[in-house]
């Protein structure tokens, strides 16, 4: 890969990810469901897992859970 590709393809990366942080901060936050200082899905009522919630500590749903929300909320 030459300069002129290798700065056209970290313009493109650059936009997506830009545009992905602006889409993250505009969504609002949602409260997360505990009980018994353990963090439950908001959908299924499962403990999210620690490896989750290590990857996103503001996590309300299980990663299952929150690619059918995901889905839904984009209407696929």
């Amino acid at each position: 890969m030459d300069e002129w590709m290798f700065e056209q393809a970290q313009r493109v990366t650059d936009a997506a990810t830009a545009a992905a942080i602006e889409d993250a901060r505009r969504t609002p936050v949602e409260p997360a469901l505990v009980r018994d200082g353990v963090r439950l899905c908001k959908d299924c009522e499962e403990p999210i897992p620690a490896r989750r919630l290590e990857a996103w500590p503001k996590a309300v749903r299980c990663a299952e859970c929150q690619d059918d929300f995901e889905r839904r909320r984009e209407g696929r």
